[in-house]
């Protein structure tokens, strides 16, 4: 099946609009000239159009996506030290902080046990309560050290996020 040697002149001129008055004429007594005239039109606008479901970003911000990128990851191994000191100071703070309470731990519940309504009723009626431990200055002294580092260590986390 071979087409008529006008199909490109009709084609040409469907797309830009300037028709002659022999291709006009020719389209009246020529059927494949008259389809590619009424479909021609329609198949340029279809070439225009970008098909691709996602469309591919400018080179320029591929290369700025990269750089940041890169240098992101150089900050993450630079910060991968004292990440891990952190991470090692937040568990000596837990260790030291349950060492005080073990330690301590008798007295403390002792000290806890006073604050109960049963207590407070004989303490009140008169009766002796049993003597509790006392908790030494050195104790206190701990509790003043641990939670000063904790909130150190604490702020130097909120902080260094940023």
């Amino acid at each position: 099946m071979t087409g008529c040697r006008f199909e490109p002149d009709v084609i040409r001129a469907a797309a830009s609009g300037e028709w002659t008055s022999s291709l006009r004429g020719h389209l009246d007594v020529c059927a494949d000239c008259a389809a590619a005239a009424e479909v021609g039109p329609w198949m340029e606008e279809f070439a225009r159009v970008d098909d691709r479901e996602h469309i591919l970003p400018d080179p320029a911000v591929l290369w700025l996506k990269a750089k940041l990128m890169q240098s992101n990851a150089t900050m993450q191994r630079v910060a991968l030290p004292i990440t891990r000191l952190q991470i090692g100071a937040y568990l000596a703070v837990a260790a030291c902080w349950a060492a005080l309470l073990t330690w301590k731990w008798p007295a403390i519940q002792g000290w806890v046990n006073v604050l109960t309504p049963r207590h407070v009723v004989l303490a009140s009626a008169g009766a002796q309560a049993a003597a509790t431990a006392s908790l030494s200055v050195s104790f206190f002294a701990g509790i003043v050290v641990l939670s000063s580092a904790t909130v150190f260590l604490a702020m130097h986390t909120i902080l260094a996020e940023d």
